[in-house]
């Protein structure tokens, strides 16, 4: 069976980092991780400009959005299509699904959905390369999620952490419309984490195949 290649995405506060760290206990070399922007050295030279920056605050939302799309490329040249090649499975914490859910929708920017496809198709349909064959929405009302993550201490915060609700908000219904062509499970995100867990692994192996079922142990 080929190499499976699964986005993780949500919002802050909906517990990605710590399910991506019960699936790196279960799944171990057999899986390449990385995240979204970053995952290269280059790549997370982009992310400090895109993400950790405060100045990236005062930029353009094009400007933003095309300084993501770089990072993209270089991730999937430099190690996502190699990994997949070399039989390896990758999972990322987030993916282009970010930027169409905070870019497109959180930043009120549907002008560049057209723009978006163009560099999707791009970047995924080059030969050799493809899109991910799975994406795993972890779901959680805005106010929850908001509330995780004002208690997380040791977070450090960005310039996305200012927005205000109605941003997120918008974020949420653009990871629905995003689902409306691509391949996407929600998973709710409410749940306890050891549940979570064990609901993701059940989507890994109904979706992607046999190789996830050590998950469900």
């Amino acid at each position: 069976m080929s190499a499976k290649y699964v986005v993780f995405d949500g919002m802050d506060g909906s517990g990605k980092g710590t399910q991506i760290e019960l699936l790196k206990q279960k799944l171990g070399s057999s899986v390449v991780f990385t995240r979204e922007p970053g995952g290269t050295p280059f790549a997370e030279e982009i992310r400090k400009l895109v993400r950790d920056n405060p100045l990236a605050g005062e930029s353009t939302p094009l400007n933003n959005f095309l300084l993501f799309w770089a990072a993209r490329e270089e991730l999937q040249q430099n190690l996502v299509v190699p990994s997949l090649q070399s039989g390896k499975h990758v999972i990322s914490d987030r993916g282009d699904s970010s930027t169409f859910a905070f870019q497109i929708f959180g930043e009120q920017q549907r002008e560049l959905i057209s723009l978006f496809q163009v560099l999707r198709k791009q970047v995924f349909d080059l030969e050799n390369r493809r899109a991910p064959d799975l994406y795993i929405f972890l779901d959680l009302p805005v106010q929850a999620a908001r509330a995780r993550v004002m208690r997380d201490v040791q977070r450090e915060v960005t310039h996305f952490d200012e927005r205000d609700i109605s941003y997120y908000e918008r974020v949420r219904e653009g990871f629905r419309h995003f689902a409306k062509w691509s391949p996407v499970e929600f998973v709710d995100a409410a749940q306890s984490p050891q549940e979570l867990h064990r609901s993701i692994a059940r989507v890994l192996v109904q979706r992607l195949g046999r190789e996830f079922t050590a998950l469900l142990s």
